[in-house]
């Protein structure tokens, strides 16, 4: 993918193009493949070439821009000489006020929730399945897995959230092996699902929020008795999620479709958090978010982690990974690296497992 941007690239000034438009170009990069697009950005603007690079992580804007606008609610509402300017001051700006990023500190692990062992899964099309993945989820700990999209993360999710099932190897919960998995079964073992995307998986567009707040309880005896739903403790358990996790809304009735994707994405944390949930599988938590809205998910998670869930935390952000995860995991062509403890890896040895390298046993391995 870093080859194809940079062929792009290549190409518009081939065609003489003077200005050029790059929106969110790192999301499928390794991190030596970022750098070595950024070099490439250097040598445009060298030749005269005028580069509007539109991104969310703080760390890229200050590494490549020269001048930063920052947008909020549609609007220009600061412009700043990054040399002159830090993360801290962006982020104040993006969100309106000093904002406090949240760091998780370091955990002792507690006992095994969900382990697999050297589960794989057939390819779907282009799409890898896994290879014979072992992997354990403890209670107390954020497990991060990194990777470069469409590396088996999506098979993995698939298969730790009931949707599907192994061709080999075994799943167990608290020790003892499952066979029968659906998500309806793994909603009543406690386990809480954030998809990966808010709009097609994680909501239905015209269902209120009382209705998507129910989404994976409406059989629960709280809510429904002999087929009939409990509309009131419906609403009460919506109104409920919308005041704990600042849900911006008119009310429960208003169609999840109206909301922005910060206060659609709290409605579908709320969900998966309020029923207390043993595990929890973050996919993407935070795409697309502003900085705001990614520091009260990533809190929420880290509260939920300290409490003593187990959360599988899954991000293209490396730097996500490196700031929350106690362990850490890398993904690529549906196989699963190592474990690495906290402190343990570095984010461009990271980049080179998201590569391929280390599955060979070469030095980069652990």
């Amino acid at each position: 993918v870093g080859e194809r941007q940079r062929v792009e690239i290549l190409k518009a000034l081939y065609r003489d193009a003077r200005i050029l438009i790059l929106d969110e170009p790192t999301a499928v990069l390794t991190p030596q493949e970022a750098e070595a697009l950024f070099a490439t950005l250097r040598k445009a603007t060298a030749l005269g070439l005028s580069v509007i690079f539109i991104s969310h992580k703080l760390h890229e804007v200050m590494a490549i821009a020269d001048r930063c606008l920052v947008l909020r609610h549609g609007r220009v509402v600061g412009e700043v000489n990054t040399q002159a300017t830090d993360k801290a001051q962006l982020a104040a700006l993006m969100v309106g006020g000093e904002l406090t990023l949240p760091k998780a500190e370091a955990r002792i692990a507690g006992p095994v929730l969900m382990e697999l062992q050297a589960v794989s899964t057939p390819d779907k099309g282009a799409a890898p399945g896994l290879k014979a993945v072992s992997l354990a989820l403890h209670a107390g700990q954020i497990t991060g897995l990194a990777g470069v999209s469409g590396n088996g993360q999506a098979a993995l999710a698939d298969l730790l959230s009931g949707l599907a099932l192994p061709a080999s190897g075994s799943l167990s919960l608290n020790g003892a092996p499952v066979t029968h998995w659906s998500p309806r079964l793994a909603v009543a073992k406690g386990v809480g699902r954030i998809p990966e995307d808010r709009h097609h998986t994680g909501s239905i567009a015209d269902f209120d929020l009382t209705e998507n707040a129910l989404l994976e309880a409406y059989r629960t005896p709280r809510f429904s008795r002999r087929g009939w739903m409990n509309w009131p403790a419906a609403r009460a358990f919506a109104e409920g999620i919308i005041a704990a996790y600042d849900v911006r809304c008119p009310g429960p009735s208003t169609r999840i479709r109206l909301l922005s994707g910060g206060n659609m994405q709290k409605l579908i944390l709320g969900r998966a958090l309020a029923p207390g949930p043993q595990i929890i599988l973050a996919n993407q938590p935070v795409r697309g978010l502003d900085v705001g809205a990614i520091a009260y998910v990533q809190s929420q998670l880290i509260a939920a982690r300290d409490r003593g869930a187990s959360i599988l935390l899954i991000s293209e952000d490396l730097d996500e990974i490196m700031g929350l995860s106690d362990v850490i995991h890398v993904m690529s062509q549906g196989r699963l690296s190592p474990a690495f403890p906290r402190g343990t890896i570095t984010a461009p040895e990271v980049g080179l497992w998201m590569a391929g390298q280390g599955f060979d046993g070469s030095r980069h391995a652990a």
